[in-house]
């Protein structure tokens, strides 16, 4: 009987691992039809933000925040004034507490898609 259930649960953690990392992959290969300056942005906005939450992420984005920043201000495609203003309290608070930035990164990606996406407003 032991063995049995040990097989079962093998299957089981097996298959939400293989269900886990195919989520994860399809993160990584979503397509958008966004303007050159925006796709610009969302390639270096994009895989922080589908980084797994924790001290690594936080510090790569503080790391990146002065080129989301210059990306941004390179987009003529669009109204960025609310993801500058968004970056800005990014950058801020890697300045004042980089552990806790999580808050002001969801801001900036909410900024990213209302610019991305204006019918999202």
């Amino acid at each position: 009987m032991p063995g049995k259930y040990r097989n079962l649960i093998v299957a089981i953690v097996a298959t939400w691992l293989a269900g886990s990392a195919i989520a994860e992959d399809s993160h990584e290969k979503h397509a958008h039809d966004f303007a050159k300056d925006v796709d610009a942005l969302h390639a270096v906005l994009a895989p922080l933000w589908h980084a797994r939450a924790g001290k690594e992420r936080s510090q790569k984005v503080c790391a990146q925040a002065d080129k989301l920043e210059s990306l941004t201000r390179d987009i003529h495609s669009g109204d960025t004034k609310t993801l500058l203003v968004s970056l800005g309290a990014l950058k801020a608070r890697c300045q004042a507490n980089p552990a806790d930035i999580d808050a002001a990164f969801s801001r900036v990606h909410e900024a990213f898609h209302r610019l991305a996406d204006p019918r999202s407003r």
